[in-house]
């Protein structure tokens, strides 16, 4: 009975090696460099399109969307239907969309409220930003390194989450990406890269003032 139990142990602790191995391998950094950033829908498009074939290059992408709609909500409610994917838009007849979509309501209204409160929030994402600096990033190119944890998923089943730092927060952000039938990388869920950041510490106070 003694040696059953050994090998009863000794199985047990192979299996928890085997499967916490299997863990770490879900673990790892996704660095992407860009030598140019969007600064117009076409060049959004582009750069999309170069770009989509990876998780890490959807994530970016999103990131450069909401940039662009910071600038021209116009032209940023089209490039955000090139990036998220479908349960995120709707059908659309107006005219008003793009190639028959737009982005859904509670969607757009969750960027919309966010963004209006947090004007500099997606400048946090981008390198060379900073509290100190007033969120003013360098000139590309741009080095973003992404990153994702055991509980991220796996990419060889077309999801999974990755973290993108933010110059105005303590850890980094995950944003859900998933896998299209065409095989391009689509961004599913990115509710929490519009949480707030911290206050610019080079913004004046008009209640110094007083």
């Amino acid at each position: 009975m003694k040696i059953f139990s050994k090998i009863a142990i000794v199985l047990v602790v192979m299996n928890s090696f085997v499967f916490s191995n299997l863990l770490m391998a879900q673990e790892g950094s996704y660095p992407i460099i860009t030598n140019s950033w969007p600064t117009n829908f076409d060049e959004l498009d582009a750069f999309r399109t170069q770009n989509g074939s990876t998780p890490e290059g959807a994530v970016v992408s999103l990131i450069a969307a909401l940039d662009l709609y910071t600038k021209d909500a116009a032209e940023g409610s089209k490039a955000l239907i090139l990036v998220l994917d479908s349960k995120n838009l709707q059908t659309d007849s107006s005219g008003k969309g793009y190639k028959g979509f737009v982005v859904n309501k509670s969607t757009l209204n969750l960027v919309d409220r966010q963004l209006q409160q947090n004007p500099l929030l997606i400048n946090s994402y981008l390198p060379g930003s900073s509290t100190s600096n007033g969120y003013e990033p360098s000139e590309p190119p741009y080095t973003f390194t992404l990153t994702s944890n055991k509980y991220s998923g796996d990419i060889s089943k077309g999801r999974i989450k990755l973290f993108i730092p933010s110059s105005g927060a303590s850890s980094a952000r995950p944003v859900t990406v998933t896998k299209n039938s065409k095989g391009v990388w689509k961004v599913s869920e990115f509710s929490s890269i519009l949480v707030g950041v911290a206050k610019a510490s080079n913004v004046e106070n008009p209640a110094d003032d007083i």
